[in-house]
C-alpha cells in the first residue's frame, strides 16, 4: 500500500491506555520486519509517570522509536495536566516530538479534554518540545490554528478527518504565507492517514490523490505529505 501511494516512511504508535493497548515490542517487531520503510511512536500513559517515563526512554535509546503519542481523552486529563509534564521533559531530552489528539473525543462514553488552549500552556512550557496535535483540531480548528501560528513548536496533524472534508479554515492556514506568521502554515502541517481508523478506512492511496485533487501548490503538498514529517520526526 505505501509503494502504491508512493510512501517512504510510515509512523506506527504503540498506543498505550484506554480501550487497547499496543505493546512496544509489538511495533518494534514491526518496524524490523520493514526497517527502512516504517518507524515506530511510543504510547504513553500519564497514570503511571515512572514506569511510563522509564519505557519512553526505553523505546527511543533501545527500541529507536521516532516520538511518544497520547490521546489524552481516555485519561481524563488536559494536555496541560502535571501528570504529563515528566514525559515532555523527557521527549525534550530525548530530542522527539510528542504527537497527542486535540479536539473533541470521539467515543460517547469519554469527555472531551483536548483543548487547544491546553496546547498553548505546554508550548510556553516547554518550547523546545514539538508537540503535534492530531485530528486537525476537529471541531476547533481555527482555535488550534491560533496556537499553531503564535507557537512555533506547535505543529497540526491533517489526519482522522477525510482530506476533502478539512475545514475551509484549515485549508487557508495551509495556502498562507504572510509574512507575519511564526511560520508559513504549510509549514505547520503534517499529514497523517490514521489508517485504518478513518471513517470508511480508505487506503493510503486514496488519501494522496484526494490531498494533491485540492488544488494545493507543488511546494505545499511537499510540506504536507513529506518536508514538515521529515523534519519534526527528525527522518
Amino acid at each position: 500500500m505505501l509503494d502504491e501511494a508512493g510512501v517512504d516512511i510510515g509512523l506506527v504508535s504503540a498506543h498505550t491506555g484506554g480501550e487497547w493497548s499496543i505493546d512496544y515490542e509489538y511495533v518494534a517487531e514491526m518496524v524490523a520486519q520493514a526497517p527502512d520503510r516504517l518507524r515506530g511512536q511510543a504510547g504513553i500513559d500519564p497514570r503511571d509517570i515512572v514506569g511510563g517515563v522509564r519505557r519512553l526512554v526505553h523505546a527511543v535509546r533501545d527500541l529507536g522509536f521516532v516520538g511518544a503519542h497520547s490521546y489524552p481523552h481516555w485519561f481524563g486529563l488536559r494536555p496541560d495536566d502535571r501528570a504529563y509534564y515528566p514525559f515532555y521533559a523527557t521527549c525534550v531530552e530525548l530530542d522527539v516530538p510528542i504527537q497527542m489528539q486535540i479536539g473533541k473525543a470521539w467515543q460517547t462514553t469519554l469527555r472531551s479534554v483536548g483543548m487547544p488552549d491546553a496546547v498553548d500552556q505546554v508550548a510556553i512550557d516547554f518550547p523546545g518540545l514539538r508537540i503535534v496535535c492530531l485530528h486537525t483540531g476537529y471541531p476547533w480548528e481555527r482555535e488550534l490554528i491560533a496556537v499553531a501560528s503564535k507557537q512555533p513548536n506547535v505543529f497540526i496533524g491533517a489526519d482522522s478527518i477525510y482530506p476533502g472534508d478539512w475545514s475551509p479554515d484549515l485549508i487557508a492556514y495551509l495556502t498562507n504565507v504572510s509574512p507575519q506568521e511564526v511560520m508559513a502554515g504549510r509549514e505547520k502541517v503534517v499529514f497523517g492517514s490514521n489508517y485504518p481508523a478513518l471513517s470508511g478506512s480508505p487506503d493510503i492511496p486514496e488519501l494522496i490523490r484526494t490531498i494533491e485533487a485540492l488544488g494545493l501548490d507543488a511546494i505545499t503538498i511537499d510540506h504536507l505529505l513529506s518536508a514538515n514529517a521529515r523534519r519534526i520526526y527528525r527522518l
